[in-house]
């Protein structure tokens, strides 16, 4: 739905919220069988950075406006996807 043009009305915010040190080891972990050369330990970390300096700003400002609907994301991927799938019923 769109409010003014180029503007979506954004329903509600998705977050994934993991430890870093639980997605550093899921990371290493496919790193070892995916053939993905950016699955390291340097990376991974850069990619961290970046997604707290770029995109956790924009998911604050969703938050102030409740809108921000958090899943705790170091559980299995069956708990994972039940708890997103009601989110979306």
């Amino acid at each position: 739905v769109m409010t003014e043009p180029g503007l979506a009305n954004v329903e509600f915010v998705l977050f994934l919220d993991c430890p870093e040190d639980v997605m550093t080891s899921r990371l290493l972990e496919r790193g070892q069988t995916s053939g993905r050369v950016d699955d390291n330990l340097d990376v991974i970390r850069k990619r961290f950075e970046t997604f707290r300096n770029e995109s956790m700003p924009i998911v604050e400002r969703y938050e102030k406006m409740g809108k921000v609907r958090k899943v705790v994301a170091d559980r299995t991927v069956e708990d994972i996807y039940e708890e997103v799938k009601a989110l979306f019923a």
